[in-house]
């Protein structure tokens, strides 16, 4: 069944979302992006996400990249990879995604299939978002993101085992076609993932105040030069940029939820001045807070606005 669903994060962007579950740990959802809470809702999954789009076209995001995706065209995106879904100026765009625990490829876990396929893909910085649309392959991986539409609408007898088969096919296709980065794939190991959980926690805590990089590194018992690495290994960014990156979406929350003014909000959120904010915001979101305001707002309506007592955070 492909269920319609609105995304709902906490305070640190996961989707509350369940996928599916243990004994089935994959779900399709339909999502129509001209929705307020689907369009400019950056969140991250620890589920493997494929999104195909059915109707019109959608924008979808990343930190580091934006892509059109047109009817047809579709979009991978990792395993704790941040994105999210902007409406294009026709407002008509719809997109299917399968989600999908990484168990369903490597089956169990000390498995060859994790350790030699799924891991490397997992760790890639390189693999974080792949976009189908032209090449051979994407072309093949396309056609099967049809075939998982139309088995999961029909849920035949087996359509489970079904849907199992077509993922084992994209997923050997991504293999297959990126064998030289996944061959150069390194691993992050525990201890980096128990760091920058800690080090972000930190950063959750106390992002309204003014916090230096050495507060950030100090919170953890390391050096403010290892901090820095240990964000690039993980994170792929540095302290600072994630600290920023945090604060605008406290603010966006603040925007869509609150009448406070920009200088207001930019005070709540850690920012020292409404023009700093504004400044940082642009950068991020490719639009002022108040067009960002004004546009959710148009979207929500009254009754489907979201509400401060509906904050996740």
């Amino acid at each position: 069944m492909i269920n319609y669903r609105p995304i709902l994060v906490d305070s640190t962007l996961q989707e509350l979302t369940e996928h599916g579950d243990f004994a089935f740990p994959m779900s399709m959802d339909e999502q129509r992006v001209s929705d307020s809470y689907v369009a400019f809702v950056p969140h991250w999954h620890y589920e493997i996400q494929i999104s195909a789009v059915v109707k019109g076209s959608v924008i979808f995001r990343t930190p580091e990249n934006e892509f059109r995706l047109e009817k047809g065209e579709a979009v991978f995106f990792n395993s704790g990879c941040i994105h999210e879904a902007v409406p294009t100026e026709d407002k008509d765009g719809v997109y299917t995604c399968v989600n999908f625990h990484p168990k369903v490829v490597y089956g169990y876990a000390e498995s060859l299939l994790r350790q030699d396929y799924v891991n490397p893909v997992l760790y890639s910085n390189e693999l974080q978002a792949i976009v189908f649309r032209d090449e051979p392959w994407h072309l093949e991986v396309r056609k099967l993101m049809d075939s998982l539409i139309a088995v999961n609408r029909a849920e035949r007898f087996g359509y489970e085992l079904e849907m199992y088969s077509i993922i084992l096919k994209i997923w050997h296709l991504i293999v297959q076609n990126n064998e030289s980065l996944i061959s150069a794939s390194s691993l992050v190991s525990f201890a980096d993932k128990q760091r920058i959980r800690s080090l972000t926690h930190f950063i959750h805590k106390n992002y309204m105040e003014r916090i230096s990089l050495t507060e950030i590194a100090e919170s953890d018992h390391i050096s403010k030069g290892e901090c820095c690495r240990v964000f690039q290994r993980v994170l792929g960014t540095t302290p600072f940029a994630y600290l920023i990156n945090y604060r605008i979406h406290q603010g966006m929350k603040m925007l869509a939820t609150t009448d406070h003014n920009i200088s207001e909000i930019a005070q709540s959120v850690g920012f020292g001045s409404g023009s700093y904010f504004t400044e940082c915001f642009k950068k991020m979101m490719h639009c002022s807070p108040m067009q960002y305001r004004k546009h959710i707002r148009k979207e929500g309506k009254s009754e489907d606005a979201p509400r401060p007592e509906e904050d996740y955070s």
